[in-house]
């Protein structure tokens, strides 16, 4: 009798866990219809119709990185465009120490893992963080390199996880920091 008892808890158990019961708080996951991707529910009602030619999962946090027909976008659980990351090396900026780097009209920013604009956007560019720091640059211009680019000129500096200058932005070049050593000149 305590075999039978057991096998029905361990049922219930993994019942509990399989996807294809709905849970409260369950996030949208990604489908395809006709070449565009929306989201459905946990019971498959769409709650997103397709519209993206690209749609990831959602982050515990509730943002989902997308593509539209204006390039990649992270969006809310309601489909709402939250914001529009940094795209770099063909794709979303990804996230170093909680935060992504964004870029509107020029300047770079950092938001953090729920879309929330932690950094606003002041910089010509930014690298992202490493061990609690970015190197930032003020005036500093891109120039490209045949199919690549860099930045160059400029004021570079180091600034903390809310926008602080650590170092200031008064060197001609700086690296990232990577076990607590740093590169300037």
């Amino acid at each position: 009798m305590k075999t039978i008892s057991k096998l029905i808890v361990a049922i219930l158990l993994l019942s509990i866990n399989n996807p294809f019961f709905c849970h409260a708080g369950e996030l949208p996951a990604p489908f395809e219809d006709n070449d565009k991707w929306g989201y459905i529910d946990g019971r498959g009602k769409e709650v997103i119709p397709p519209q993206f030619i690209i749609a990831f999962d959602f982050s515990p946090e509730g943002i989902a990185a997308v593509v539209d027909i204006n390039g990649w976008a992270y969006i809310d659980t309601r489909g709402s465009i939250v914001i529009r990351p940094f795209v770099f090396d063909n794709g979303p900026d990804p996230f170093k120490e909680g935060l992504a780097r964004f870029l509107i009209a020029g300047k770079i920013g950092y938001f953090d893992t729920r879309g929330r604009v932690v950094i606003a956007p002041m910089f010509d560019f930014g690298h992202p963080f490493s061990e609690g720091l970015a190197v930032v640059c003020s005036g500093c211009e891109k120039v490209h390199e045949g199919e690549h680019w860099s930045m160059q000129g400029g004021k570079w500096g180091y600034i903390d996880k809310q926008g602080n200058p650590v170092i200031p932005l008064k060197f001609m070049s700086a690296g990232d920091f990577l076990h607590c050593i740093m590169g300037c000149s």
